[in-house]
């Protein structure tokens, strides 16, 4: 199924499940594993102390925890922004996030209340430019660089969009934020798009934008309070050893084998986000030993 689900709230608005790969299957990162020594505790400082020593052993000393600083970006920060849209890959995705909001408003309503007609009439203004963009895009290499006149052109466009949903306020579902949010999200995600079309990314994309991307992957460095709850703010996809719970997975199969770890990722999107979510893979020592894994038990657990 799509990314986020058919119809979730966090749908990626901007791909098209008939000609985007990555509407279906997310980016791959490479992992690989360490050894580090794990400790069975819960909710203790002394052991808290201990993995966290352990775990910078084996990860490093960790960088400072960062937002992506494209997150909550306000108007007045893009328009001061001169280096988007870089590609026309990146407009093609940003005027599809366009689109499927307005569309939504058009046929949606407010909340259960019919729509103004002053509303209706500037969402089809706005429906009718995203249109223009769009046919526009279909006839170009998405990997391409914008010509000047081009960029100005979509960047006035974008703006007038963005200005027109703070008037729309309290009319229609949409905030504006949530047109400037897409808007940040789309820039990471045709970062990555870029990577896997081998594009060289240093010569084609923006170098705050790649380096602002880049850091959400790398391990953060914890806190004292971080090891005692064993919650961390980089996720720590785990083999054998004790695991990370929110719950009481750890204690209900703690005389079972740990076969992997996956926790909740920054390094996605929303829905990856959820540091708070981990997924557990148990097995029984008897059946490890019989190399029976059908007996394996999976576990989700979320905050």
């Amino acid at each position: 199924m799509p990314l986020a689900g058919t119809n979730g709230d966090y749908q990626v608005k901007w791909l098209d499940p008939n000609l985007d790969f990555h509407s279906k299957v997310e980016f791959k990162y490479p992992v690989s594993f360490r050894l580090f020594r794990d400790f069975y505790f819960r909710e203790d400082s002394v052991g808290g102390e201990l993995m966290v020593e352990e775990l910078c052993k084996a990860l490093g000393p960790g960088e400072p925890h960062e937002s992506d600083l494209l997150q909550f970006r306000r108007l007045t920060e893009y328009e001061k922004d001169e280096d988007w849209p870089f590609n026309w890959l990146l407009i093609t995705y940003v005027v599809r996030s366009v689109l499927s909001h307005v569309q939504g408003d058009l046929t949606g309503g407010y909340y259960g209340k019919p729509l103004t007609d002053e509303a209706t009439m500037e969402l089809k203004r706005l429906r009718a430019g995203a249109i223009g963009w769009l046919e526009r895009c279909r006839g170009l290499t998405p990997m391409d660089d914008v010509d000047p006149e081009s960029k100005a052109s979509f960047r006035s466009w974008w703006f007038d969009v963005a200005h027109a949903y703070k008037e729309l306020d309290g009319k229609v579902p949409t905030y504006v934020s949530t047109i400037a949010g897409d808007l940040g999200n789309a820039i990471n995600h045709t970062i990555r798009c870029m990577a896997t079309q081998d594009v060289d990314i240093s010569d084609h994309a923006p170098p705050s934008y790649v380096a602002n991307l880049a850091r959400q992957n790398h391990w953060k460095t914890p806190t004292e309070r971080d090891g005692k709850y064993r919650h961390f703010n980089t996720a720590l996809h785990q083999m054998l050893g004790y695991g990370s719970t929110w719950q009481e997975a750890t204690e209900v199969h703690l005389e079972d084998v740990l076969l992997l770890q996956m926790e909740g990722d920054l390094a996605f999107f929303n829905w990856h986000s959820d540091i708070g979510g981990v997924l557990h893979f148990w097995i029984d020592r008897d059946a490890l030993a019989q190399r029976d894994f059908s007996k394996v038990a999976a576990t989700f657990e979320s905050d």
